[in-house]
């Protein structure tokens, strides 16, 4: 009995080593394709991964699921870069940096917004998904803004996020995204606290 213990041990290492490496070749093929203005192909990125189609769709069974997986991994290692460069700065000026940085990359990764952007109209439980992970983080600004008094009390963190991602959302696949970021900075000074 006593022995099945590593077999199971080395199949969970297993299974998360195939994971890490399945949203690494993802983000890389991801960052490609955009660059190239190429469709990402979930067999290149098994490939890449050193790992058959059939792990990748046991972890992955859409496409717009490993699109989700390297967006919220993306957007946990962007915010902890933020927090960590912003930790002397009111929440205001803290937001502002994430939403510049947000921004950055959802510009940058224009194949990926372009599969949000379609699971968002298409109102699927994905959509849920990603709109909740940039809630959170939105939420948890929001809610030091208040304590710091750099941000309004009043404000509903979905209310801000739809208004960040439909800013984003007006942004075609030609277009710099130097409107979006205009309108983003005139979104978070809105936020701002009235001094008395």
């Amino acid at each position: 009995m006593a022995s099945e213990f590593p077999s199971v041990r080395r199949e969970r290492a297993d299974r998360t080593r195939n994971r890490e490496a399945i949203l690494a070749a993802a983000r890389e093929a991801f960052a490609h394709a955009d660059f190239a203005g190429e469709a990402v192909s979930m067999n290149q990125i098994a490939r890449a991964a050193g790992v058959g189609a059939a792990t990748l769709y046991r972890h992955f069974p859409t496409r717009e699921e490993l699109a989700l997986a390297v967006y919220q991994s993306k957007i946990e290692e962007l915010t902890a870069r933020v927090r960590d460069r912003t930790r002397d700065r009111d929440a205001l000026a803290s937001l502002r940096t994430w939403v510049e940085e947000f921004a950055s990359f959802m510009l940058a990764t224009r194949g990926m917004m372009d599969t949000l952007r379609a699971s968002w109209q298409s109102a699927t439980p994905f959509t849920a998904a990603a709109t909740t992970g940039v809630t959170t983080v939105v939420a948890a600004f929001l809610a030091d803004g208040t304590r710091d008094g750099s941000i309004r009390g009043d404000l509903d963190a979905m209310d801000v996020t739809v208004a960040l991602c439909a800013l984003l959302g007006t942004t075609g696949p030609e277009d710099s995204g130097a409107r979006a970021r205009r309108l983003l900075d005139l979104l978070i000074d809105s936020l701002a606290a009235q001094a008395e």
